[in-house]
């Protein structure tokens, strides 16, 4: 069965979020626009979503997944503590294409808990996969949809086709530009990828 295809824009904005939300819960995989790129999205907490995600993009050995949440302030349900610069970073660049990486409170659902008890989140910049994690209802996870050592997808045409893919949102071409990564430890921040925030004045 061929994945429903939803065109983003002002006028279907709350349809698609209403539509992805109940697939997501359902225990979809959704192909969705990110920071730059598209990416698959489930949700943290179904594990038949977790289950067709780790089949479409399994999780690298010693990597995680991103779980994305509606508000700045909803970091704190999921995170064992909050360091004081990244609060800091939270401030400055939330929502945004930053993702953080903190040690994994006790809510956070075996999908997206790493190695180590740690925890990967990001307020998205776009108000469409805000407004999607709310009407989910949890964490949602999400990880790019390029094929195997190809170019990140910044059209939905470039990741893979397969039937696991129940939803797809088009928002046309994205810029390429993916987030940012930065694990917190004390006072050190240490930036793991670069993106399209530069952490400029940080310790690393």
């Amino acid at each position: 069965m061929a994945a429903e295809r939803i065109r983003l824009a002002a006028e279907t904005h709350a349809a698609a979020v209403a539509r992805v939300a109940a697939s997501l819960r359902a225990g979809g995989v959704a192909l969705l626009p990110a920071e730059g790129v598209y990416g698959f999205h489930a949700l943290a907490a179904s594990e038949e979503g977790a289950s067709r995600l780790a089949g479409l993009k399994p999780r690298g050995e010693g990597k995680a997944w991103i779980g994305l949440v509606g508000r700045p302030g909803d970091v704190y349900r999921w995170v064992a503590s909050v360091p004081a610069p990244a609060a800091a970073l939270i401030q400055a660049h939330w929502p945004g294409a930053l993702t953080l990486v903190f040690d994994a409170g006790p809510m956070v659902p075996p999908a997206l808990r790493a190695e180590g008890g740690t925890v990967a989140l990001r307020c998205p910049g776009s108000a469409f996969l805000r407004d999607l994690v709310i009407a989910a209802g949890g964490l949602v996870v999400s990880t790019s949809a390029n094929r195997p050592g190809a170019p990140p997808a910044v059209h939905p045409e470039d990741a893979p086709d397969d039937p696991r893919v129940t939803v797809i949102v088009d928002a046309g071409p994205l810029s390429g530009s993916v987030s940012t990564i930065a694990r917190v430890r004390g006072e050190v921040v240490t930036v793991l990828r670069e993106g399209a925030v530069r952490l400029s004045g940080t310790a690393t």
